[in-house]
């Protein structure tokens, strides 16, 4: 079975030196491009799982790739790598469908942990058309749950952040873990107590009528996925 494939695009070629040997050391298959143009067509031809995307390149930004890209790929999971100057295109690109970013240098613990969670994505088996329905799987619904409270929280208010956020993330987390070594009565609870704390952020006017809608849709899948009504 060949080994995981990760698309490393960065400019700088000591950066993509230094990751290629880190993530192949990891036992991953590594393919690299220096710009935009070379990511998209790489990724086209060698079909990685997860993209390591720099926000600053010369020509074609990384902004502009990750669009292009979720502009015909949901699926593919994509890590954004920036420097502290640019934070706020960091964010920008969370909201394009990022999974996240992560600054330079480099964390590589951080970066280890990362691609791990996006290669955990459950994708579309070979051979199966997007758009063919294809039933997730419980471990793909608690995850899906976990990055919508995430993207959800990191928008609040330092105090709302401090009140409910750090509460929401900490057991839609937890939930994943549990949920991936089958511990199904304790899943129950934090999936419980998310409703609950969801209800609290409502009220307290942290998110809004919609976005809670939005995520009880997800709870609601999540909940059925380990036995809930």
């Amino acid at each position: 079975m060949p080994n995981p494939k990760i698309l490393v695009v960065d400019d700088e070629v000591e950066i993509v030196r230094l990751l290629t040997e880190y993530l192949t050391e990891q036992g991953y298959e590594v393919v690299t491009a220096h710009g935009g143009i070379e990511a998209l067509a790489k990724l086209d031809a060698e079909k990685p799982l997860v993209v390591l995307l720099d926000v600053r390149m010369p020509g074609m930004d990384g902004i502009e790739v990750l669009r292009r890209i979720r502009s015909f790929n949901q699926d593919v999971g994509i890590l954004m790598i920036t420097a502290n100057e640019d934070i706020d295109l960091a964010k920008e690109a969370l909201a394009l469908g990022a999974y996240d970013y992560t600054l330079k240098p480099v964390d590589f613990q951080y970066l280890s942990r990362a691609v791990e969670k996006m290669m955990a994505v459950p994708r579309l088996s070979p051979g199966v058309e997007v758009g063919a329905a294809v039933a997730p799987s419980g471990q793909g619904l608690l995850y899906e749950l976990a990055l919508q409270i995430f993207g959800v929280t990191r928008a609040f208010s330092p105090v709302a952040r401090e009140s409910v956020g750090h509460q929401l993330e900490q057991a839609a987390l937890a939930a994943v873990q549990l949920g991936m070594g089958g511990d199904k009565h304790e899943t129950v609870r934090l999936l419980n107590q998310i409703r609950t704390v969801l209800r609290f952020a409502k009220d307290l006017g942290d998110i809004s009528d919609d976005t809670h809608r939005a995520l009880e849709a997800h709870l609601a899948k999540a909940r059925r996925s380990v036995g809930l009504s």
